[in-house]
């Protein structure tokens, strides 16, 4: 039986969540998964049919017929106007005749032209949330309502009192002076019938108002924070009627404006409630106790519409352990975690009874919350209660999340049943998975998916908790080789790429953060993370989109650094092989690395990025830039080989384990020697007592150059480590979560205990341990090449590709070792495993080896 499984949108899965079914522009690029119980099936031809409406309602129909097409992907030029669904059926016929069943579904143009003004409160009070409203009358029936809507920063929506959906922190955060993301609600008539409705918003400070982005923070930077201000919301609702005519709501001074119990608002420091502040009903049809809207200059980013999934409450932990504190009570929830607690209220509280919540990721010594490491971020939120009805049951903190595993509540008496912590993300989550016989390091891959998720907020963001939370583009070089295999990048990856490029400037030059708050421009050479994002979206979605919109900017961020460079070598560096263990760095509580030169990581990234450029043209079939910057690469190796590297020891630079690893995996070294310079970090480890020296970006390049020149032993016993510097060590004192310093330190200055960078070592876990990569667009051909060291035995993965799972399980077992390998739908595995390299098509495939005392018999 042939079954068509999976349907993406533009790379990412469509869902029963109509904000899946979103696109935006005159076409989109469908792919697909299938089954097949037949091994070696592929496709061998599909049907499209889509259908529109006309202006008169008519359906226009399109059909392709049979296409005779192995690749599981097309592309979709339809005719629907703004924000007209499109309905899609999908046959496909495998290479044996055989045609599948019809898969449909209704995907919505979320494009429109916002032409609806901005409104806000006519005195503005920081932190203060903004309350509007406008009540409408529907008197016949209707046949569609979509609904568009933009907050700066954040904005919760209602209808008739009740929330529209699940959502939370929404629209995602940009540069508003460059772009505002409106969020589309296609199915809102699905709520409507005929009667009197309140369509109410409150706004929140989010990114566009906080204690991070005051100008007074920044005194070189004449122009401040551009997207910073005051909050403000923008709304256009269509109706279509079953007899045809239209309809139109906007914001406007028609709507009303005030205030409520949502007294103050900051992302970083929390928000209070003061329910004495209730505005009973505002949010319901009959109200009037507001004022008239104030109609305000926009922020200036052009309005686009949100793509990506938006931030949903996730998994919900009970208190592990609970004690007092004085007056106060202390819990634990047992896991690291971003988002806020929900807390049920007592009953009969006092008028003015203050209950607070502190929130912190660590302890001190006397069992109280380590808070120092938030530094700026007071991470507390407040009820103030009225001590009547207009006091909330549940409490649930709606413009603020933290990052915390420990709350210290005040002002309340608690049972366990009481508090729950809500974990709070972007909703990328998929099926992939990793496993292997050592549990260690199982649960290493657990606490960097841990980690991963805790920073996925609209932005992909360095850490929850502090006063930070920004798009670190220098972290995220090898953090994005890792992403994809743990969650779905494919409207992630483009809303990276469009921050950055919002950032650029005219001389190409990008950010260290994006949106911009810390960091210089240009950015940090070593932010190659720009390029990374839109390969890696190719690799994984198949969708060479993205590379295309990129490609003029990616080449003007490399053109800016050949111009920052001197005889090829780039002449600054920021941040370079950053964080590596303490007694590494310049000093004790600094983070540059003092054995691994800024500039030479700059120059490798100069050289990386123009061997990327040359991919990307290849892949978009220019050769005549396939060349040019081939040849750009092979000037900047020259220009590296002939002032770092030392022929007679095979080193490069200070020969320190990043200098070598990183050659290695740039594959810069020439190919004769590259076995010695591998030898050369075996070496510095058995030294050193297998103790890395390496930074957040080196790390990970060490774990590749060794496995790939014949040492997957030493790296397994960097994975497996239980003393300092590991991520073991880190486990040993109660992580949850990655740290950003592999030192357990109370000084406040880098201390997250949620920082993803050393987690870009579980895209190694999937690449090596279990062998899985991507050799071609969207998996259609991939390698399994597992690297089996000698006191591991046995790895099982999966990765949930749009082609449909990837999955991988090795053993050890019965004096053999044994691999399976299972191929889905359409695709090809090239599988290296006992001394033969092959290609096994779609279907399940076991393979079997010798395995002596250990080891491969011929490795």
């Amino acid at each position: 039986m042939l079954t068509l499984t999976t349907l993406a949108v533009d790379g990412s899965r469509v869902t029963d969540d109509p904000r899946s079914r979103l696109f935006s522009g005159t076409d989109f690029e469908l792919t697909w998964g299938a089954r097949c119980d037949r091994a070696g099936a592929r496709q061998a031809a599909y049907q499209l049919v889509w259908s529109t409406e006309s202006d008169n309602g008519a359906t226009v129909l399109h059909d392709t017929g049979w296409v005779e097409n192995t690749r599981q992907r097309a592309r979709v030029r339809h005719n629907a106007w703004k924000g007209q669904a499109v309905k899609v059926s999908l046959t496909i016929r495998d290479n044996r005749g055989q045609v599948s069943n019809t898969l449909k579904t209704t995907l919505y143009n979320a494009d429109v032209d916002f032409f609806a003004p901005w409104i806000g409160l006519d005195k503005d009070v920081p932190k203060r949330a903004v309350y509007l409203r406008r009540e409408f009358v529907i008197t016949k029936p209707l046949k569609s309502a979509v609904l568009y809507a933009c907050g700066v920063g954040y904005h919760q929506l209602y209808l008739n009192g009740e929330p529209l959906d699940d959502a939370v922190l929404e629209p995602a955060h940009t540069d508003y002076s460059k772009t505002c993301q409106y969020v589309t609600y296609p199915l809102l008539h699905e709520k409507l019938g005929m009667g009197t409705y309140c369509l109410a918003a409150m706004v929140g400070d989010g990114w566009r108002r906080n204690s991070m982005v005051e100008a007074s923070r920044y005194p070189d930077r004449p122009e401040g924070i551009p997207f910073a201000g005051p909050p403000m919301f923008s709304l256009q609702m269509h109706l279509t009627y079953q007899d045809g005519t239209k309809g139109t709501l906007v914001t406007d001074q028609s709507w009303q404006a005030g205030d409520g119990m949502l007294w103050e608002n900051d992302l970083f420091n929390g928000e209070t409630w003061d329910a004495n502040r209730a505005r009973r009903g505002w949010n319901l049809p009959g109200f009037d106790g507001f004022q008239a809207a104030k109609e305000l200059p926009g922020p200036g980013g052009e309005r686009k519409p949100m793509l990506i999934p938006p931030i949903r409450a996730g998994e919900v932990h009970r208190p592990l352990a609970m004690w007092p504190l004085g007056q106060a009570t202390v819990i634990d929830f047992g896991h690291n975690l971003a988002g806020v607690i929900r807390l049920r209220l007592p009953e009969g509280m006092d008028n003015g009874q203050v209950i607070r919540v502190l929130h912190a990721e660590e302890l001190d010594e006397d069992g109280d919350l380590f808070m120092e490491p938030l530094r700026g971020a007071k991470a507390t939120d407040t009820y103030i209660a009225s001590g009547d009805d207009r006091d909330l049951t549940v409490w649930q903190p709606m413009f603020t999340y933290h990052g915390f595993r420990y709350a210290r509540v005040e002002g309340m008496a608690l049972a366990k049943e009481d508090i729950t912590a809500v974990s709070l993300h972007t909703d990328l989550d998929t099926d992939s998975f990793f496993r292997c016989g050592d549990a260690l390091v199982t649960r290493i891959h657990e606490i960097c998916v841990a980690t991963e998720r805790a920073n996925q907020h609209s932005i992909l963001t360095d850490c929850p908790q502090r006063d930070e939370r920004m798009g670190w583009m220098n972290d995220a070089t090898v953090r994005f080789e890792q992403t994809p295999y743990n969650f779905d990048i494919g409207r992630m990856f483009p809303k990276v790429v469009r921050d950055i490029i919002d950032t650029q400037d005219k001389n190409g030059a990008i950010t260290c953060t994006a949106p911009y708050v810390f960091g210089g421009r240009p950015a940090a050479p070593v932010s190659s993370s720009f390029l990374v994002a839109a390969w890696q979206h190719y690799l994984f979605t198949g969708s060479l989109d993205l590379v295309r919109e990129g490609f003029p900017n990616f080449e003007r961020w490399q053109e800016c650094l050949m111009r920052a460079s001197d005889d090829h070598i780039v002449n600054y560096s920021r941040y370079g092989d950053w964080a590596s263990p303490a007694d590494c760095c310049v000093d004790m509580e600094g983070a540059h690395s003092a054995l691994t030169p800024g500039i030479f990581m700059s120059t490798g990234y100069s050289y990386y990025n123009c061997v990327m450029l040359s991919r990307m043209a290849r892949a978009m079939g220019d050769e005549a830039q396939v060349d040019w910057w081939q040849g750009r690469a092979d000037e900047i190796r020259a220009a590296m080989l002939n002032k770092w590297y030392n022929p007679a020891t095979a080193t490069m630079a200070s020969g320190s384990q990043a200098c070598q690893a990183f050659a290695l995996w740039l594959g810069i070294i020439p190919a004769g020697d590259a076995p010695r310079a591998a030898q050369v970090i075996v070496e510095d480890l058995a030294q050193r007592g297998h103790r890395i020296t390496t930074g957040n970006l080196c790390t990970r390049y060490l774990m590749d150059a060794l496995c790939d020149h014949g040492h997957v032993d030493d790296a397994w016993r960097l994975m497996t480590r239980q003393t300092y510097p590991s991520w073991g060590y880190m486990l040993q004192n109660e992580a949850t979560t990655i740290w950003e310093r592999f030192e357990l330190k109370k000084h406040p200055g880098m201390n997250s205990h949620s920082h993803p960078m050393y987690g870009a070592v579980d895209g190694w876990l999937y690449a090596y341990i279990a062998g899985i990569k991507p050799m071609g667009p969207g998996f259609a051909r991939y390698q399994v090449k597992p690297y089996m060291p000698t006191s591991l035995l046995s790895c099982q993965a999966s990765v949930d590709t749009v082609m449909g799972d990837v999955a991988v399980r090795w053993m050890k077992r019965y004096d053999a070792a044994h691999l399976h390998v299972t191929v889905p739908f359409g695709a090809v595995a090239e599988v290296h495993f006992g001394g033969k390299v092959q290609e096994v098509p779609a279907g399940f495939h076991a393979f079997e080896a010798p395995w002596v005392q250990g080891e491969l018999a011929d490795k």
